[in-house]
Parts: structure tokens; sequence; C-alpha cells
């Protein structure tokens, strides 16, 4: 079988004027999860990321603290969903409260205001299923490949595989660990989610969600 590692960004530069910058327990997460995977014996044949700064730069670090020889591909299916676009169309509604996301985020995924995002839920599910298939389609016995990716995608894949739909995914977006790890196996019966957002890899302190 092929196995899909799917990798959430480190924590993010969360409160400053960029937040799509890793913080320095966003490179440190990242490093450890690169050297426990070494420690395991898990290679990477192929490393895909999305275009976002945190996305490639966890790459980056997991890969150095890992040795990996394969060289990061940028797809920019793997993106996260335009958070800033969410939280803007709900702005428009309602006053934010100090986690705009929580409102903002089940009003995108209703499917009621489609017309109000610059990346509608229905598209940016089908984007994900889309990058999923042919990820799955390339990937050959024995390969690993890794995906660094954000939270949403993650929660998505997950959903999708679990047959739970936006509900559900609506319940894991919200819990997936800064560098946890959520493993696809590929073989003849299709993908299957073998583990979801495994983080042994972080002491207790280091546990982020954004």
């Amino acid at each position: 079988m092929g196995v899909i590692l799917f990798v959430r960004h480190g924590k993010a530069s969360v409160g400053t004027a960029d937040y799509d910058v890793l913080s320095d327990t966003g490179e440190l997460q990242s490093e450890l999860l690169g050297t426990e995977l070494s420690r395991r014996g898990v290679t990477a044949t192929r490393i895909l990321t999305g275009r976002l700064n945190r996305q490639q730069q966890t790459a980056r670090c997991t890969r150095r603290a890992s040795k990996w020889s394969a060289s990061p591909e940028v797809d920019e299916a793997w993106n996260e969903f335009n958070h800033e676009d969410v939280v803007a169309a709900q702005r428009k509604v309602a006053t934010p409260d100090a986690e705009p996301l929580d409102r903002a985020i089940p009003r995108w995924s209703s499917g009621l205001y489609d017309h109000e995002y610059t990346e509608p839920f229905p598209a940016f599910t089908k984007r994900v299923d889309d990058a999923l298939h042919t990820l799955a389609a390339e990937s050959a016995s024995g390969e690993t490949a890794v995906v660094f990716t954000s939270a949403g995608v993650i929660g998505w894949v997950a959903a999708t595989l679990l047959g739970g739909g936006t509900p559900q995914w609506l319940a894991l977006n919200r819990v997936v660990v800064n560098s946890g790890v959520t493993k696809v196996v590929v073989g003849s019966r299709g993908s299957t989610l073998l583990t979801f957002n495994e983080h042994s890899h972080l002491p207790p302190q280091l546990v982020t969600y954004r």
C-alpha cells in the first residue's frame, strides 16, 4: 500500500502583523516532528506543500530535522481556505466577537451564502477532494507522500474518508493540532483513514491549535 501523511503546519504568528509566518514554537514543533519521524524510520519519497508560508516553512523545518532528500513540491490545491475572506463576510452581517471564526466558519459552510465568498465552501471541498484523488492515484505501493497543509484541508480529508460530511468537518477542523499527523493508506480498496491528528512527538506544553 501507499501511504499519505497529512501534516498541519506549526504554530503561526498569531496576533502579529503577519500571521502566515511560523512562530518560534511552530518551528520547534516542526523540528520535533522531523526528529520523531526519522526515529521511526519514516522516509518521505515525496513532499508536497501548499503555497502558504507557514506550510512551506513547516516542510523545510521537518525536512531538515528528518534529513529527507526529497525536495518539496508546491501545489496550491493544498492551501487552506481564506479565513480573512470568511471572516470579512461575517463582519458584514454581525459584529465579530473575540473569536470571529467560530461564527464565520459555520456560516461559510452552510451553503446559504455562497455568492458572498471568493471561494465558496463547495469549491473548497471539491478542490481538496480532487487533490486527494489525484495524489492517491499517484501513490505507489511502498511509497510515502507527506503533505504539509492546514486544519481545514486535513479536517475535510478525514471527514470525507469517514463519510461524515460537513457536520463532522466542523468538529474535526477545530481540534487539529499544530504539526499533528493524519495518516491515510492507499490500496486496492481505495483510500482509508488510519489515524487522525497524532501528535505524540509534542510535550504537553507545546500542544497548540492555532
